[in-house]
């Protein structure tokens, strides 16, 4: 009888101790993990980042728009291309690629729309925003002097350059319609 009773004294104790063992043995996988992801962010590069902290900032009406509203016709197409040699080529360069004039110049260089992974970051309601707003974390400008139609047609032809390099198209040989 008295070991049953010293049993039961210490089953709390040695409850509690196993618990708190648990805890600090089940922590440090979360631990790492957030320390993983920590390293994970600090390599990742300048740009990347940048381009991160913008995506957090852009409105949830723009992150739903999986489509433009214009359709990426011809017309709309080689408005586009007019456009974006007038105002993005300086930075990102005429076919897109990053590799403007102006680009090593740049803190942080401009976005390479002919990159798969990195162009996938934003959808088309994004990339419009982005347009219209620019981002202080990359140093790109807003562009809010550009109508609706106009942003949109920026997009499509940003889209329509993915497409081509995914394809594996040559860029500097003008738009087909869809």
């Amino acid at each position: 009888m008295f070991e049953k009773t010293r049993v039961n004294i210490f089953a709390p104790t040695t409850v509690l101790f196993g618990l708190l063992l648990l805890s600090i043995v089940g922590a440090g996988p979360v631990f790492a993990h957030g320390e993983e992801k920590h390293a994970e962010k600090s390599t990742m590069n300048q740009h990347m980042q940048a381009m991160m902290a913008v995506k957090e900032k852009i409105p949830e009406e723009y992150r739903i728009m999986e489509r433009t509203p214009i359709m990426p016709d011809e017309t709309s197409l080689e408005r586009g291309k007019e456009l974006f040699a007038q105002n993005c080529a300086l930075c990102h360069g005429d076919k897109g690629d990053g590799k403007g004039p102006a680009a090593t110049a740049l803190q942080t260089p401009p976005a390479n729309f002919l990159d798969a992974e990195h162009s996938a970051m934003y959808n088309p309601g994004e990339k419009f925003w982005i347009i219209g707003n620019g981002t202080g974390e990359t140093g790109m400008p807003g562009f809010s002097q550009l109508s609706s139609e106009d942003r949109w047609h920026l997009v499509n032809h940003i889209l329509f350059l993915q497409q081509q390099s995914e394809e594996g198209q040559p860029h500097g040989k003008g738009h087909k319609s869809h």
